[in-house]
């Protein structure tokens, strides 16, 4: 019925039909990656590809045929991966189907059985599942975890629903050769490298998550961990690398093994110095519980440092990022005890953060590596820079003279943390009031040449209301609300509010087709990137195959660079192909900052005067880009909260019961192809499909259209650290508009394919729609 997985042939694209493509899942479906699982690996990053474009060449190798195993149909991805993890893992409380050990009959009979009471699965007929997949399905939990493939990036058959016309290209058709993150010697002894930051305070104060002024000037550094425990040796080496020069007159402290609940290690020693860029130090016993190190001791460290006043402007002392290993294991961890359901960006999950929780969006993947951490701190300050003025958001920090008088004439903003405040969600502002955090898209009649959106005569794809040197701006936007009144079926009132935007000052006349945005939440975008195309497609259910009444599809997008077709993975509409290329859009529309992808200022052909800012070269350079590119990509995902929580359980079981994890699905795994190594083969949990959805009347903007998407059509966001937005931005307000005050007014706002859903929803007994609120609450 579908092509086997095992059988990966590499060429130009995937096959896919163009207008046809869908979605996602039975009413408990669609929340697994089927390709298979291998163990975490990585390496350096190597040289960045150029801005926007895959990171490989389009003409990859051609990759031979593998069999590795048994392979599991689409049937699987679409009637059971809402509720079962193709990688073992249990997701909302359903068990890990590689522990099943009955027999075939026993696994069909579980398949096929019509369940009473608060049955938390339905019975599956022939016609949903059929009976050579739900054979093929048991062979595949049955043999084991399977192997990494052989190799990757080429064809993908998305299956019988989705059509067969079309080329897709993948964003990364090959890997790029690198050492890895860990390796492993014949005699057993792990190696693990890693990096990290200077810190103002420890970890468990304030004045940790805050980046200190001159961050990006070379206050970085490597480390390497020799544990030869598992080789049967008894010691733990620890080598740290300075970007800068260590002093002169001070000694490199290095403190471990945690003791009690505080920050007070048991152990502070000094680090050998061998140079003042290298400097070593052993472990040879565990000083918290005064014995030998044993495989699985958790080994809590952090480094004492003292730069050379000579290499660094500014302060010279600082302390460092707090590191936890778990020996024998050949990873760092986020937590004091092993916790798999809090590990939302897999390998790169950031530590819980006990001060300013505001600062969760803004910290690095904790497997960030040696290549990866100055370009990101670099990214950082251009991502805070204003491009009117060249001023830094943060105190302490020189102007950037090189980027000053680079945005406009037209814009929103002149920086990009004006709209991405601590990373986060924007919000509309109140009645009335200009807008800060959200912009307005506009829209031409019909499509242009490539299937895109062609933008309004007048204004071009974006309202911009501010202008550069006491110029006139484009006008502005405000909203005012209806209120609507409601109550759920056990009686409980609601109210939603129904925005209506208004347009003043418009200096070429009236606006027809126009859709209201906020900034979106920052985290985890290069996990997302990294996310194989098959990984997407076989999700896609155009046919509706499975009669379940979910029909979204991706988004098909030409890379900006080589024109070739790809998935749309970011923005409302997923209108963007890669990280960067949405930077580079919205550098153009946001803030009028021109990039070789976009080197020609945002501007309705009506429009004059609007191009006196285009110049002969683009304002910022392909390296700034990438930098810019490395920041949005490694910035590390925060850990689920309260997961024992049995009212935060309860709401994971009924989220997927009610047909939510359909579209929001809980967990995928990155492909292999990434070119930054940290975000290469990790099982993440995202809670999205990455694909456009009917969301009906009620939520359509006006546009014509979005390549594929309709007005009526939206990505669904990942919900991944939406129990922080309160913390972070001040709001909770959700969806594209920020009309929904809170998740139960954004879920009674969803209608389309997802009405069915949401009337399981309204129908919960209260304390029932309270858990799966303490469950959002704990992303």
């Amino acid at each position: 019925m579908f092509e086997s997985r095992s059988r990966r042939l590499v060429s130009g694209g995937l096959r896919v039909v163009l207008g046809l493509l869908a979605t996602c899942a039975a009413e408990l479906g669609c929340s697994s990656d089927l390709s298979p699982a291998s163990p975490s690996q990585g390496s350096p990053s190597p040289e960045s590809p150029s801005p926007g474009d895959g990171g490989g060449p389009e003409g990859a190798p051609p990759c031979e045929e593998t069999s590795g195993g048994p392979a599991l149909p689409q049937a699987f991805a679409l009637n059971c991966g809402g509720c079962h993890s193709a990688h073992g893992k249990p997701s909302g409380g359903f068990p890990d189907l590689f522990a099943f050990d009955g027999t075939l009959e026993e696994f069909t009979a579980q398949v096929r059985t019509e369940r009473t009471g608060d049955a938390r699965m339905p019975a599956f007929g022939e016609q949903q599942i059929a009976t050579a997949d739900i054979e093929a399905i048991f062979a595949y939990f049955s043999a084991g975890a399977p192997p990494a493939p052989a190799c990757d990036g080429g064809e993908v058959d998305p299956g019988e629903c989705s059509g067969v016309d079309g080329d897709i290209s993948p964003l990364f058709p090959s890997a790029a050769a690198g050492k890895p993150i860990t390796t492993t010697a014949a005699d057993g002894t792990i190696t693990l490298e890693a990096a990290g930051r200077v810190r103002g305070r420890h970890e468990k104060e304030e004045e940790f998550s805050p980046y200190q002024p001159r961050y990006f000037e070379n206050r970085s550094y490597k480390f390497i961990v020799e544990d030869t425990i598992p080789a049967g040796g008894s010691t733990v080496k620890f080598t740290w690398l300075p970007k800068a020069n260590a002093s002169n007159n001070q000694t490199i402290n290095f403190r471990c093994w945690y003791s009690g609940e505080g920050n007070v290690f048991d152990s502070n020693n000094g680090m050998e110095r061998i140079t003042s860029t290298h400097w070593e130090f052993v472990v040879d016993r565990n000083a918290r519980d005064s014995r030998e190190i044993r495989a699985g001791d958790l080994l809590e460290f952090e480094f004492g440092v003292f730069l050379d006043a000579g290499t660094v402007e500014g302060r010279t002392s600082y302390y460092s990022d707090t590191f936890r290993y778990r020996v024998g294991s050949g990873e760092l961890t986020p937590f004091d005890e092993p916790n798999e359901a809090a590990l939302s960006g897999g390998d790169g999950t950031i530590p819980y953060i006990y001060e300013e929780p505001h600062l969760y969006y803004e910290q690095m993947a904790l497997n960030i590596q040696e290549s990866s951490i100055q370009p990101f701190l670099e990214g950082r300050r251009l991502f805070h820079t204003d491009f009117a003025t060249g001023e830094h958001s943060e105190g302490g920090n020189p102007v950037f003279d090189e980027h000053a008088g680079k945005a406009g004439p037209l814009s929103n903003q002149a920086a990009c943390v004006s709209c991405h405040i601590n990373n986060g969600r924007g919000a509309p502002p109140e009645p009335g009031e200009a807008m800060e955090t959200a912009v307005v898209k506009l829209f031409g009649a019909g499509a242009n040449a490539d299937g895109g959106p062609t933008a309004d005569p007048s204004y071009g794809r974006q309202l911009q209301d501010k202008a550069q040197g006491g110029g006139e701006s484009e006008g502005t936007a405000t909203v005012a609300y209806t209120e609507e009144p409601g109550q759920f079926p056990d009686g409980t009132p609601y109210v939603l509010r129904k925005p209506t935007f208004r347009f003043d000052g418009l200096s070429a006349g009236p606006i027809a087709s126009y859709s209201v945005r906020v900034a979106r939440p920052l985290v985890g975008m290069g996990l997302l990137e990294a996310i194989a195309e098959d990984a997407v497609l076989e999700r896609a259910d155009g046919m509706d195959c499975n009669q379940d009444g979910i029909s979204g599809r991706p988004n098909l997008i030409p890379d900006p660079v080589s024109g070739a077709l790809r998935i749309g993975r970011f923005g409302w509409k997923a209108s963007k192909v890669s990280v960067p290329h949405q930077v580079a859009d919205a550098l153009v529309a946001d803030m009028g900052v021109t990039t070789s992808l976009f080197p020609v200022e945002e501007c309705g052909e009506a429009q004059s005067g609007c191009q006196d800012g285009t110049r002969g070269d683009p304002e910022l350079s392909d390296e700034d880009l990438d930098r810019l590119a490395v920041y949005m990509r490694m910035l590390g995902v925060p850990p689920r909260r309260d997961t024992a929580d049995p009212a935060v359980q309860r709401g994971e079981a009924l989220f997927s019961q009610a047909g939510c994890a359909s579209c929001h699905v809980p967990s995928m795994k990155t492909g292999s192809r990434h070119p930054l190594v940290e975000l290469r083969d990790q099982l993440i949990q995202p809670f999205s499909d990455l694909l456009l959805h009917d969301m009906g009347e009620e939520l359509a903007d006006t546009s014509t259209s979005d390549h594929l998407a309709g007005p009526r059509e939206w990505r669904t966001p990942p919900l991944w650290g939406i129990g922080l937005l309160e913390a972070v931005n001040g709001h909770t307000q959700l969806l594209h508009d920020g009309r929904a005050r809170n998740v139960v007014e954004a879920i009674l706002w969803h209608g389309g394919e997802a009405d069915a859903a949401k009337q399981r929803f309204v129908a919960l007994p209260a304390e029932d729609r309270d858990a799966v609120v303490a469950f959002l609450r704990s992303l």
